[in-house]
């Protein structure tokens, strides 16, 4: 294994389309390359196997060594441990039981059950807008809502920290990127381009996936009032997050129904997977017909479907899950603060504890692994060098125990690294 003090020469920006002279299959020779680096210096943090559940407590199978790993999980994004509820486990069982483990079918031609339609009832509620579409990814809805909305004559302004899919879905529109939460240049943009275009519509994340901060959406409604532009929010990170009732990002400002495009996920808050809409009854009729990802793919199943009803359900009727969440996510910004840890703005359960170093980074995920501790380092291309970090994902179903634990290990790692800077 290379020294500490060592940097490894090749990163997954080397190996893109744009990056390697040559066809597909040259290219995937030359990627050998970054998976020899990371398996050499023990790095290897994506395509982990698990042989359990993902959830506080999971094995992963160690391929360096051939043996299974126990380890405390920071990865989940299932903020309120509904994949793990009895009562979402047995609505899918009895979902499957009813309608069978798949529709096989598209929505449009055959496939769209009554479930379907009482789950888009379900989020349209939940989120206060008039009605809803559902689809079986949330990178899914994002692509196809965006791709069926915006074309050559619109444009979109996106805050540059929005999530991937969004950006897939703007291939065949304009774009202005925007800075990150910039009242003051967002309303220059808009002042200064929209005039120019049919449809304008900002984009933003409700919590931003990265840095765990969340949109400043007062401020952006007005603004997008005032300039006569479509707001969408992907508030995948804040639906069952934030709000009095986990109602998202909008109830969080006391906004409900001032949005006009809300997309999201099944697969962190409701604890499943798949994707949504929400918006008007005229653009979600619109959107059944346009949205080449939902019109064109299988339905969701039905033991998502049913279970994603009942996390709704669950939310609505009991808000304990959601108080633990906050609990921890106190608890835990509080102790990594005192031990001297730099954990940027964040305000959600995503907390960024930011090492500024790439190489660092890696070397510290390796440690945390062998202290019993998997969690997820973010590091060039996916953010700049100097932006380097450990992303820690709280969730309800951790434990103090659990978050002492992770708080001993990264102490053990700054003895070595000294990451705390």
């Amino acid at each position: 294994m290379k020294g500490k003090n060592e940097r490894e020469n090749c990163t997954l920006k080397d190996f893109t389309v744009l990056s390697v002279q040559g066809d597909a299959i040259e290219r995937a020779v030359a990627f050998k390359k970054w998976l020899e680096q990371v398996n050499e210096n023990d790095h290897a943090i994506y395509w982990l196997e698990a042989q359990t559940a993902v959830k506080p407590e999971m094995e992963l199978y160690d391929r360096r060594n051939d043996n299974m790993l126990r380890v405390i999980s920071f990865i989940s994004n299932d903020y309120l441990g509904m994949s793990q509820h009895p009562e979402t486990k047995k609505a899918g069982i009895a979902g499957v039981e009813k309608y069978g483990t798949g529709v096989c079918a598209a929505p449009s031609i055959g496939g769209y059950l009554h479930i379907h339609k009482q789950l888009e009832q379900a989020i349209a509620d939940f989120t206060g807008q008039e009605d809803a579409l559902i689809f079986s990814s949330g990178f899914g809805a994002n692509v196809g809502v965006l791709n069926a909305l915006l074309g050559k004559n619109d444009i979109a302004f996106v805050d540059f920290q929005i999530h991937t899919s969004a950006v897939d879905g703007l291939h065949q529109t304009n774009v202005k990127k925007v800075g990150h939460n910039d009242l003051n240049y967002l309303e220059f943009a808009l002042q200064n381009e929209r005039h120019n275009y049919k449809t304008a519509m900002l984009i933003i994340d409700g919590v931003y996936s990265q840095d765990g901060d969340i949109a400043p959406l007062p401020e952006i409604v007005a603004l997008c009032k005032k300039h006569n532009v479509l707001l969408y929010l992907d508030d995948a990170h804040g639906m069952g997050v934030l709000g009095e009732n986990g109602r998202g990002t909008a109830e969080h400002f006391g906004l409900l129904g001032q949005v006009d495009i809300i997309s999201g996920t099944f697969s962190k808050s409701f604890g499943a997977v798949g994707g949504y809409v929400a918006c008007s009854k005229t653009l979600a009729d619109y959107l059944r017909y346009y949205a080449n990802t939902t019109v064109f793919s299988a339905a969701v199943t039905p033991q998502v479907t049913c279970s994603v009803i009942k996390a709704i359900e669950l939310l609505q009727t009991d808000n304990s899950m959601l108080q633990k969440l906050w609990r921890n996510v106190h608890y835990l910004k509080k102790r990594l603060l005192e031990e001297g840890f730099d954990i940027g703005k964040t305000e959600s359960p995503i907390l960024p504890i930011m090492v500024r170093d790439t190489y660092k980074v890696k070397e510290t995920t390796r440690i945390l692994k062998e202290q019993g501790i998997y969690a997820l380092g973010l590091t060039y291309p996916a953010v700049a060098n100097k932006d380097s970090r450990l992303r820690v994902s709280v969730l309800a179903s951790h434990e103090k125990q659990h978050l002492d634990t992770l708080i001993d290990a990264l102490n053990y790692a700054d003895k070595i690294l000294n990451i705390k800077k």
